[in-house]
């Protein structure tokens, strides 16, 4: 921090306040994820940024919000069958037999017939994490 701070106030000396991206991330950049505080959801987790792979389902916004979720359920309104109703996902597990309501998205009022995918398609080397330290869902 120091380092920077000497730079910034040598360039105010010399009429120009000009840093590399590497100087200004290294102060504003806590958790070294290449996103500064203003862009970075998570300034001090590392693994959450703007375009993180976001697997579904497990609760996490790890790509700050890149992909619209209406409903927050964690499934972005693009892959999810009822994007207004947090209810129902791909998977869920509210499914009612003879409700007349596709709660899973497997295409049928009723007890899914398949086994739900246990990766996310987007990013299926992705692991979901177990918690979400600091995230806004």
């Amino acid at each position: 921090m120091r380092r920077a701070m000497l730079i910034a106030w040598m360039g105010a000396l010399a009429g120009c306040a000009y840093v590399t991206r590497a100087e200004f991330l290294e102060v504003w950049d806590e958790d070294r994820d290449q996103f500064p505080i203003g862009e970075d959801c998570a300034p001090t987790d590392p693994t959450i940024y703007p375009g993180a792979a976001d697997p579904r389902g497990d609760g996490c916004d790890t790509d700050c919000g890149r992909e619209p979720d209406a409903d927050g359920d964690d499934w972005p309104d693009a892959a999810d069958c009822g994007p207004n109703d947090p209810t129902i996902y791909p998977c869920s597990a509210s499914e009612v037999v003879g409700d007349d309501v596709d709660h899973d998205c497997d295409g049928l009022d009723g007890v899914r017939l398949d086994t739900c995918p246990g990766t996310d398609p987007d990013y299926p080397d992705a692991l979901p994490l177990t918690t979400c330290p600091g995230t806004p869902t």
